[in-house]
């Protein structure tokens, strides 16, 4: 029996010796699985794998595609800080997938034929990029000398005191001498906020005390202080460091902070200086983020980019820059055509009305009749929005002036060319001032009537000295009349553009104020152009340690008036904001709050499981992807209670497609089944989510101001376009 015993345990450590063995042979030629592309890996092999006639070109490519993509990662994984050997095989490959992808793209009409595969490869083309770009930088940041945390393991709290010191008498150095020299003369700003001078202060006494629960120390140094608390207090340092050295100081400010208080504290800041980060733990992020695009993950890649960005190593931060150009793009563009502004152009108007001026101090009555045709322009810019408003008027007057014992009657006419630049901001719409000249202007003496008339000889002598007195002051009654016009053209001009644009204005301060209030969001302006025809504008909705778009929209087709387009971060940082990790709670509750939240009554409607009660999952709880066509919600829900049962730690995907309704406008409708994972009673649950998602009920795509307002009855939704993970709807002619 023993040695029955032996030889079985010899046969069992035989074979596990043989399959470490091979597991190890395998470790050796792919990449770890937390490092590897996982999403980038299935759309490759999804092309390998289609029966698709099309794609045959593309097979091969795609298969070396992968192995280039296996040995880029493990040659990131095991040698990072040495040049890539097969760099130049991989790009060559993308090149060669880059130019097919290129000969598939529709460019011309709409008619072309639809290629199913166009739109993966797309999506791959663009993945391949973004990797590329930022493994270049990695391999970049990998290789350099960088300060470890490890320099700070025999800091003590005797340290920590010395630093706190050291920023209390910066501080009151600040506040005694630095009003006089602030860090920005507009927002007078001061160098204790700038520096952050009371919040350094509030986290070195909070560092000082001792810590309640178990806290991992460092084991082989003498030091007390916790590992957190050293990352915390050298990421710090690393930022303010960065604030001290800003290029864009002046001399004198430069020279205000070189006092002997400043340099000392900058010594100790310095002293506290590392990197508290390895750049390649940001490979697991990333593709963790691509995988999922839930908020939970994008949190945690953000916070690893922002320390990066303070990292003492300029390597290091250049690849939190390039990770952040990477998806840092604005998550909404919108493009406006000339054409649809000019449609809402008020047509050629003709008025006719009585007019009283002084000129050359003598009253002047009369009637006028002013013909006014308005045109929108775009202004081409490579940076700014900017639109011109070009008024053409034709003025043609009859008036009549008092002088002494006499009446002159004249008639004229003017042509009057005025402009008002207009340019779209983060703060709405700022205008110049309204810029005319006379392109032409003619004036003629057409009658007289004096108090002398009837008297022979006074008669024509009285005349003949009026006449001579009008025409020595033709020229300078002609020239104030001129300037009379011009100022009541630049006037109007200037009232009509401010009354009309002043409700708009408003209409984007209270959107931004409720973005920033209800979901604590700003909205800033990104990258802006305009051209002859078109006028783009892009927005980024963002708030601190979140990331945005990282991939291009899709292209505007022709017949669009106005086209928007909406990056799949949008939603869920909107949905970030409503904070439903681990919230517990009925549907009809979270239906009140998204209605309340998003200000839309109708999410609130009554349905059949308003009273289900469920609670959310801690990680990614709602998470909504643009993706293959539709609009993917996912909702991982840590329990639900239902007909008397808890059902623990599923998922639902619920799929929307657009559609048209019975009377031809745009909504999204729920597509197919809804999709259960993890869960045993699919009928059961299935049932539940599809009475919560009713494929009756689809959402509207049409805005209520298409519908409410005459002035756009020849207008709808149309061209819905959703691909790398943006959502775009266009303006387009109603059929």
């Amino acid at each position: 029996m023993h040695v029955g015993t032996l030889l079985c345990a010899l046969l069992t450590a035989c074979v596990l010796l043989c399959a470490s063995s091979a597991w190890g042979q395998e470790l050796r030629t792919t990449a770890s699985h937390n490092l590897y592309p996982r999403t980038l890996d299935l759309q490759l092999r999804q092309i390998i794998e289609s029966p698709a006639a099309e794609v045959e070109p593309l097979r091969e490519i795609c298969a070396a595609l992968l192995r280039d993509i296996n040995d880029v990662v493990l040659h990131i994984e095991r040698t990072p800080t040495e040049p890539y050997p097969y760099w130049e095989r991989f790009e060559e490959a993308l090149y060669a997938l880059e130019t097919l992808w290129k000969s598939w793209t529709v460019t011309d009409s709409v008619a072309e034929p639809y290629i199913p595969s166009a739109v993966a490869l797309d999506e791959i083309v663009l993945a391949l990029h973004r990797r590329a770009f930022i493994w270049h930088a990695l391999l970049h940041a990998e290789a350099a000398e960088a300060t470890p945390l490890t320099t700070l393991f025999g800091k003590s709290y005797d340290d920590i005191d010395r630093l706190m010191e050291r920023t209390f008498a910066v501080r009151r150095y600040f506040i005694q001498f630095g009003s006089r020299l602030p860090v920005n003369r507009q927002t007078r700003q001061t160098w204790c906020d700038f520096l952050e001078t009371q919040s350094w202060l509030n986290t070195l006494e909070a560092s000082r005390q001792p810590v309640g629960h178990t806290v991992r120390l460092v084991s082989f140094s003498s030091s007390e202080i916790p590992v957190e608390t050293l990352r915390t207090l050298s990421d710090r340092a690393n930022t303010t460091i960065q604030r001290l050295d800003t290029p864009t100081f002046t001399n004198e400010q430069r020279s205000f902070l070189n006092h002997p208080v400043v340099n000392m504290w900058r010594e100790e800041l310095l002293s506290w200086s590392s990197d508290t980060i390895a750049p390649i733990h940001i490979l697991p992020l990333i593709e963790q983020y691509e995988e999922t695009g839930g908020m939970s993950d994008m949190r945690a890649l953000a916070r690893f980019v922002d320390q990066l960005s303070v990292s003492r190593t300029p390597e290091y931060r250049q690849l939190g820059e390039n990770i952040r150009l990477q998806y840092g793009m604005a998550n909404v563009r919108v493009f406006i055509s000339n054409s649809l502004l000019n449609n809402h152009v008020p047509p050629t108007t003709s008025e006719t009305a009585r007019f009283r001026d002084t000129i050359l101090s003598q009253p002047v009555i009369g009637r006028r009749q002013t013909e006014t045709e308005i045109t929108v322009s775009f202004i081409p810019h490579p940076t700014r929005v900017l639109v011109s408003v070009d008024v053409d008027i034709a003025l043609e007057t009859m008036s009549r002036t008092d002088a002494f014992a006499t009446q002159l009657f004249n008639t004229g006419r003017t042509n009057v060319a005025a402009r008002k630049q207009i340019e779209l901001t983060e703060r709405g719409f700022l205008t110049e001032p309204s810029q005319a000249q006379i392109l032409d202007h003619r004036m003629r003496l057409v009658g007289m009537d004096t108090d002398f008339d009837g008297v022979p000889i006074i008669s024509r002598l009285f005349r003949g000295i009026v006449r001579n007195q009008y025409d020595d002051r033709f020229r300078e009654a002609s020239t104030e009349t001129q300037r009379t016009i011009l100022r009541q053209v630049r006037g109007q001009l200037n009232r009509e553009t401010e009354e009309r644009l002043r409700p708009i204005n408003e209409r984007i301060r209270m959107l931004s104020q409720y973005v920033e209030d209800e979901f604590d969001l700003r909205v800033e302006q990104r990258a802006s152009r305009t051209e002859e025809n078109w006028l783009l504008t892009t927005w980024g909705i963002c708030s601190p340690g979140t990331l945005l778009a990282s991939t291009p929209p899709p292209a505007t087709l022709p017949g669009a008036f106005a086209d928007l387009k909406i990056h799949e971060s949008l939603p869920n940082l909107l949905l970030s904001k409503l904070e439903l990790e681990g919230k517990r709670g009925a549907v009809r509750d979270f239906k009140g709050m998204l209605a309340e939240k998003f200000q839309q009554p109708d999410l609130a409607a009554s349905g059949e499981n308003d009273n289900v009660e469920l609670m959310f999952a801690s990680y990614n709880p709602v998470v909504v992807r643009f993706v293959d066509g539709r609009v993917e919600l996912t909702i991982s829900i840590a329990a639900l209670r239902l007909l008397g049962r808890t059902h623990r730690d599923f998922q639902v995907i619920v799929r929307y497609s657009p559609d048209y309704d019975s009377e031809g406008r745009l909504v999204l409708r729920r597509d197919g089944y809804i999709s259960l994972i993890n869960v045993r009673e699919q009928v059961i649950i299935r049932a539940a989510f599809a009475k919560i998602f009713p494929v009756n009920r689809p959402f509207s795509l049409v805005p209520n101001m298409l519908e409410s307002d005459p002035q756009f009855d020849y207008l709808t939704t149309g061209q819905s376009r959703i691909a790398n993970g943006w959502f775009a709807v266009a303006l387009v002619e109603r059929e």
